[in-house]
């Protein structure tokens, strides 16, 4: 879903304008927010994606979530401290950043189109919280074999069913994805070796078919 679904062009620029959004390109694998916990943006990627990432005080990293374009991150949706998060651009990215005191405290004319954008916002929380039940799901399995088939029939049910096949291409890397899953690298790939043998899954480059 679109933040902006439901608001024609030329509303979108007076909404903008209105909001004082500030739009911004990054490199590929620039720091677009640092010490997220310390911040009060709401970032909208208009183009590209980026890896939400938590680095805690032993220096160990974990992909919190990956966003794709028309995707939203604010800190406050994680409630973490000491400054764990930040935001990461995968590929060239262009965001939009607005204040979100500018969102929730709404100008003097109360325009139809603000509320169109609080309704829209609240309906990606709610894709958000179905998200995070998803991601609790995959990491509250015991064993990597579990969590890896949990990710792959979560990957399936979003992805590859929408085009009535059992293929579907990763979006991360194997080592992004033991980071994502919160496993060693070497274990996760071994464990992979033995879903294939047991032709639980077949791998050709990024493309994955499931037999389950």
């Amino acid at each position: 879903m679109n933040i902006f679904n439901g608001i024609n062009e030329k509303d979108l620029e007076k909404l903008l304008k209105c909001l004082d959004a500030k739009n911004i390109s990054f490199k590929k694998g620039s720091t677009i927010i640092n010490n997220a916990s310390n911040t009060n943006i709401l970032s909208i990627i208009t183009k590209g994606s980026a890896s939400i990432i938590r680095i805690d005080y032993n220096g160990n990293k974990t992909i919190i979530e990956n966003l794709k374009e028309n995707d939203i991150f604010e800190a406050k949706m994680f409630n973490l401290i000491n400054n764990e998060l930040s935001l990461i651009a995968l590929e060239d990215t262009e965001i939009t950043l607005i204040s979100y005191d500018k969102i929730i405290n709404k100008c003097e004319k109360n325009c139809y189109y603000h509320n169109i954008l609080i309704n829209n916002i609240l309906t990606l929380v709610i894709d958000k919280l179905n998200f995070t039940y998803e991601r609790i799901q995959i990491l509250t399995k015991k064993t990597i074999r579990e969590k890896l088939l949990e990710y792959f029939k979560g990957y399936f049910k979003f992805e590859a069913n929408k085009k009535n096949s059992k293929k579907f291409k990763m979006s991360l890397n194997f080592t992004s994805l033991a980071e994502y899953l919160a496993v060693d690298r070497s274990a996760l790939m071994r464990e992979i070796k033995y879903l294939k043998e047991d032709e639980f899954i077949e791998i050709h480059n990024k493309i994955i078919k499931i037999n389950f």
